[in-house]
């Protein structure tokens, strides 16, 4: 049986009117500038950090460039 993954979702200006609280460890994704945050658990999203992407050049090197 397969698992899914879904991941909280909305655009900038959504994401700042609700300013949700997200669960430690919870993501959540802006749809229109591709910026995600992490949860904390106690942090309102208006008050948590963007998290940073890689560059694909680094993920190829982690992953040995099989990716």
């Amino acid at each position: 049986m397969a698992t899914r993954i879904q991941l909280r979702r909305g655009n900038a200006s959504e994401w700042t009117s609700a300013n949700p609280l997200l669960a430690q460890g919870e993501m959540g994704v802006e749809l229109d500038t591709l910026k995600f945050k992490i949860g904390d658990g106690s942090s309102s999203w208006n008050d948590l950090s963007y998290g940073l992407a890689a560059a694909a050049e680094d993920i190829e090197e982690i992953d040995g460039g099989t990716a």
